[in-house]
């Protein structure tokens, strides 16, 4: 009941509106890019061009299944679909341009622009598009939970309405009232959420509901496509678990190396200035050592001595968690906790090899003894390196307790279960988003 596909697009017209934006938008910012950065005269060939690349973008767009109703909405996939045939495009017309001669007379610096600008131009636009589509009647995705196995946290809650999620549950596993709930609502999807096993005439019923059209999903494959997180069952006893998280594989690996060197250097080059700003506040406001240096648990559980800008006053009671309104913490360094400039000295552990600029939170290795002992799996997160932020970072809020442990793992072991360049990408402009104030997409 789980391999067929699950339609993320209640309704068309965000898909038209694709359509549109990508057969458009190549022209209007070549005519933009040709206005601002251009002394010449338009001419034929310009005209041609924008023309040829929003017809084959929409062509190619199309065929990678881009305006599907299964299509991924996460800005992750739309990502990697703009980029990827961006790049064909560009590819394509230089191709056509070869064997015609016709961009001879075309300004080279019009052409590198219009090239960079134009696919930032197509997400900046989609992305929006794609978040207030959820919000209209049409675009509503109406789920049916059957049971209370798990019970979603008020987070959660938040995060369906946020998307146009409507849940409706049915705790009684009696079949005639089930029956009713699905004729009467509808529902896109049917959620299996038992506290036990369920019983051989209930499979038969849900059989013939799936028979029916009905879509039937487990909790931990709809986890895992609409909030982004990979279910922990609250028992150990699912050894198949341990099957689907896995270490990057080598190609994997040099992708994001690379990456975290080139951000690391560009971050460290451009905010030289804060850190000394962060040197003379700390020294200012609470005379002391500048940094903090505290073990934490790496790559295979093994201990490493991670940086920080220090937040807190020297000798403060000791906590594993930061309360709100913390005591501990002096202005400035409340400061630096909100703008993340606390984390700056760690991108001397990304370039030494000890984390990743994007990875699952750095945790005491005190702290990591217990959550071990309390809920399973919580080494998984180990395959990998730890990172300065991460994908729990950036969709959940600080945690306070074990429960918070539990949650932000399940969304770390998605992002790595599910780990590419693009959701690399998505998480870096999440965690800006963090920084400057705003709501995650």
């Amino acid at each position: 009941m789980t391999n067929r596909k699950i339609p993320r697009y209640q309704s068309v017209r965000v898909l038209w509106s694709y359509r549109l934006v990508d057969i458009c938008i190549p022209f209007i910012m070549l005519l933009l890019v040709h206005f601002f950065f251009s002394a010449q005269s338009w001419k034929e060939p310009y005209t041609w061009l924008g023309i040829m690349a929003g017809f084959f973008f929409l062509i190619s767009t199309q065929l990678l299944g881009g305006y599907s109703r299964f299509a991924d909405r996460s800005i992750a996939k739309k990502i990697e679909i703009v980029f990827k045939t961006w790049a064909f495009n560009v590819l394509l017309l230089m191709f056509i341009a070869y064997l015609n001669l016709a961009m001879l007379d075309l300004a080279r610096s019009v052409i590198v622009i219009w090239v960079i600008s134009t696919p930032f131009a197509i997400l900046f636009i989609k992305v929006p598009i794609n978040y207030k589509s959820r919000s209209t009647q049409k675009g509503r995705t109406e789920v049916l939970v059957l049971g209370n196995g798990y019970r979603f946290n008020e987070f959660e809650l938040a995060n369906f309405k946020r998307h146009n999620i409507q849940l409706h549950s049915i705790i009684d596993y009696d079949m005639a009232l089930l029956l009713d709930k699905v004729n009467s609502l509808s529902p896109d999807f049917l959620v299996i959420n038992l506290d036990k096993s369920a019983e051989p005439n209930l499979i038969k019923q849900l059989t013939h509901l799936d028979l029916k059209g009905v879509q039937l999903l487990t909790l931990n494959h709809f986890m895992e496509n609409f909030l982004r997180k990979c279910f922990i069952p609250y028992e150990s006893s699912e050894l198949s678990y341990l099957e689907r998280i896995k270490a990057y594989s080598k190609v994997n690996y040099l992708l994001k190396r690379s990456f975290d060197i080139f951000v690391s250097a560009t971050l460290l080059l451009f905010t030289w200035p804060l850190m000394l700003l962060a040197v003379y506040k700390i020294k200012k406001e609470s005379p002391g050592s500048i940094f903090f240096k505290q073990s934490r648990v790496g790559l295979n559980a093994e201990d490493f001595q991670a940086f920080k800008f220090r937040s807190m006053h020297e000798n403060s009671t000791f906590n594993p968690y930061t309360q709100e309104e913390d005591p501990r913490i002096f202005p400035f360094g409340n400061i630096m906790r909100k703008t993340r400039i606390d984390e700056l000295p760690q991108l001397w552990n990304v370039l030494k090899g000890d984390m990743h600029l994007i990875g699952p939170r750095t945790e005491w290795n005190i702290l990591v003894e217990n959550y071990e002992k309390e809920i399973p799996y919580y080494h998984e997160r180990h395959l990998v390196r730890p990172g300065i932020t991460g994908w729990a970072q950036v969709l959940y809020p600080y945690g306070a307790n074990t429960e918070d442990a539990r949650q932000k793992l399940m969304y770390d072991l998605y992002y790595i279960k599910h780990w590419s360049i693009w959701l690399e990408f998505e998480t870096l402009i999440r965690t800006i988003l963090v920084v400057l104030g705003r709501k995650g997409l």
